[in-house]
């Protein structure tokens, strides 16, 4: 009761106001090609709304920097002060952060060698002791790949389960360590991890690392030389992220590692190099789809009721310890599998033991970070994300979300200490604003983990250019600090996944012959392709980490009658970046079978400094062009009515407060 009189005290208020401020801003001047009453009516209206949700804000104690932080998980390495080996039998160059491999081969000759032993290699120097798991690589040679996280002097010696091989126990070496040499920001400030408080990814040394991701789930089709072309080309084009799944992979994990497996794990290796050297981060699925490792459990003791046997368990774990071995010195990131939080293939009838507390993935999570002393970032790649998927209680997905998505149930990854980020598969709408609910789901989870866009629309599959960049812009303005780009046919090269069907965003459509004619050649061309590297330097230039997203909160941004937006600013609002995405030309009005607004609409900027001076710029998005700036001076209220964008296409907005 209490609220509604406040609220009807705020209404009384707003319309003695309304008439109060009438008569000073109905002389502000008219803009060209707009009635005087509309004109006046969208600045007064943008005041009032402002202030009144101001108010609101102040009752409610909204504050969108109100958001858990993600507890502290303990390092994989062991404070240590080991001495110096004296006599070593080999002595190594490396640089930081850059991967380097030694090898061990046994005297002696096992049946089964991926089953009968395990190496470890123990690496210490600066107050740390890294247990470094090493892989059986075919005939009788042990691998180990390793990256040193600073400079000096580094020791190791082998630790072998068959204690008496000692051509692969107790071998011993050291690794002079210098700082890197190279152009690559991966190497120069290391791996990418996640921090507590911090709702993006950064480096080892703290730096921000600004997640742009090229997609390619079909890795193993994938060609050596097309792997280097590729990773040259991002490069150039500002990406810095290569997500994968092995589809086409020449290898099956079902019953062990064999000399079967081991070109088809050298082509990978290949790969994973290439994607290293390029100064790229590697975001890699091990296990693809839950049907993968069905397989992985049946044969090798199968289920205990709903969940695997100890015998299965034992294996998932000697599988996960191999990837780990074989991938963990290079700069990656785990996304264990598509689609596998929750199981998009789950039913009651699709393997029904296979709950949301008894999720193999889960277990595969634990094994993975348990090997993992460098402590990459870990996921599970999400479903279609429309539910309180990550937020709240718990209680899955409301009847209004099953409109537009699929019934996405909770997050069962939420609470694993392992699971330190959510691959969000995102799909928002190219033909209406966004009613915030996914992206506040992310931003308010009760973990406080980073959220990036994982998976959205893919460039020339499901959506076009606009659709492509767009999506970028939202997920980056609305607090998912990153986006997974993907273009056709890179995404699913030598696959004709839904290439006999048109496709349409509302806004563009997809031919089947467009689908069909894609080569990767022509996805490296795409024209989103470069302008989310425009994205990237201009959110660069702002201080994108600094930005905090102020969804549909009008004391921030009033938007005009049908203006699409995205809206975040810094924490005194003195940096503001606004992304505008409204229809752009009547055609595409008549192609979504919606009215045609004009696309050109803004709106009323709020929380200013009364008075304040402020410039501000257009920007660009398909060219990565700014206008000229402009000055301007707040209004008494700390409000600034934009006006139209200069040009009919999706622009963004950048505000900042005068020196």
């Amino acid at each position: 009761m209490k609220f509604k009189k406040h609220i009807s005290l705020l209404l009384c208020l707003s319309v003695m106001f309304s008439f109060t401020i009438l008569p000073s801003y109905a002389s502000n001047g008219i803009k060209s090609g707009t009635p005087v009453i509309i004109n006046t009516a969208e600045e007064i209206t943008g005041i009032v709304v402002n202030c009144f949700a101001k108010l609101i804000n102040k009752i409610k104690g909204t504050d969108e920097t109100d958001i858990p932080s993600a507890t502290v998980n303990p390092h994989s390495w062991i404070e240590y002060k080991g001495e110096p080996i004296e006599n070593p039998e080999q002595t190594l160059n490396a640089e930081t952060w850059v991967a380097n491999e030694i090898a061990f081969e046994s005297e002696e000759s096992y049946a089964s060698p991926f089953n009968d032993v395990d190496v470890e290699l123990h690496l210490w120097g600066n107050g740390r002791l890294y247990k470094i798991p090493a892989f059986w690589d075919g005939g009788n040679i042990w691998k180990v790949r390793f990256a040193c996280p600073s400079e000096g002097d580094w020791y190791f010696r082998t630790v072998c389960t068959d204690a008496e091989n000692t051509s692969l126990d107790s071998r011993t070496g050291k690794v002079i360590c210098s700082e890197y040499s190279g152009e690559y920001d991966i190497y120069k400030h290391g791996f990418v991890t996640t921090n507590a408080g911090n709702k993006y990814f950064t480096y080892d040394d703290g730096t921000p690392f600004f997640y742009l991701g090229d997609t390619h789930w079909s890795l193993g089709d994938e060609t050596v030389d097309m792997v280097k072309t590729i990773c040259e080309k991002r490069v150039s084009q500002g990406f810095t992220v290569y997500q994968s799944e092995p589809i086409g992979a020449k290898f099956d994990f079902t019953n062990g590692i064999t000399e079967d497996d081991k070109s088809g794990l050298a082509d990978y290796d290949e790969k994973f190099r290439i994607i290293a050297e390029n100064g790229l981060v590697h975001a890699n699925a091990q296990f693809f789809f839950s049907f993968f490792i069905e397989p992985l459990i049946s044969n090798n003791g199968g289920f205990n009721g709903n969940e695997p046997s100890d015998s299965a368990k034992a294996y998932l774990e000697k599988v996960s310890r191999y990837w780990v071995a074989r991938y963990s010195a290079y700069p990656v990131i785990w996304t264990l599998g598509q689609e596998v939080d929750n199981d998009f293939y789950w039913s009651e009838t699709n393997h029904p033991e296979w709950g949301l507390e008894n999720n193999p993935y889960k277990l595969i999570a634990e094994y993975i970070a348990k090997h993992d002393v460098y402590d990459h970032p870990l996921s599970a790649h999400m479903e279609n994300v429309g539910a309180t998927s990550v937020y709240g209680n718990g209680k899955g997905a409301t009847d209004e979300c099953k409109v537009y998505f699929k019934d996405a149930a909770p997050s069962c990854f939420r609470d694993i200490k392992s699971h330190n980020f959510y691959a969000v598969q995102w799909h928002p709408s190219k033909t209406e604003q966004s009613e915030f609910r996914v992206e506040k789901d992310c931003w308010y989870n009760s973990q406080g983990k980073p959220a990036i866009n994982y998976e959205g629309q893919y460039c020339y599959l499901w959506t076009k250019n606009f659709g492509s960049r767009m999506q970028g812009w939202t997920a980056y303005l609305s607090g998912m600090y990153g986006y997974g780009w993907g273009g056709h046919d890179t995404w699913s090269y030598l696959n004709v996944y839904d290439e006999e069907n048109d496709s349409s965003d509302g806004v563009d459509t997809i031919t089947s012959q467009e689908k069909i004619n894609a080569t990767w050649q022509d996805a490296l061309e795409y024209e989103s392709s470069y302008q989310v590297g425009y994205m990237r330097d201009f959110l660069e230039s702002t201080k994108w980490y600094n930005l905090i997203p102020r969804f549909d909160n009008k004391s921030y941004f009033v938007p005009a009658n049908n203006v699409y937006y995205a809206y975040a600013g810094n924490k005194d609002n003195s940096e503001i970046v606004i992304y505008f995405y409204s229809f752009t030309d009547e055609s595409v009005a008549q192609n979504a079978n919606t009215k045609y607004y004009g696309g050109i609409k803004t709106g009323t900027v709020g929380n200013l400094v009364p008075n304040g001076s402020y410039t501000y710029q257009w920007f660009n998005p398909i060219n990565g062009e700014y206008s000229e700036e402009y000055e301007f001076t707040a209004t008494r209220f700390g409000t600034y009515y934009i006006g139209d964008r200069p040009q009919a296409t999706d622009m963004v907005l950048c505000i900042s407060a005068a020196d």
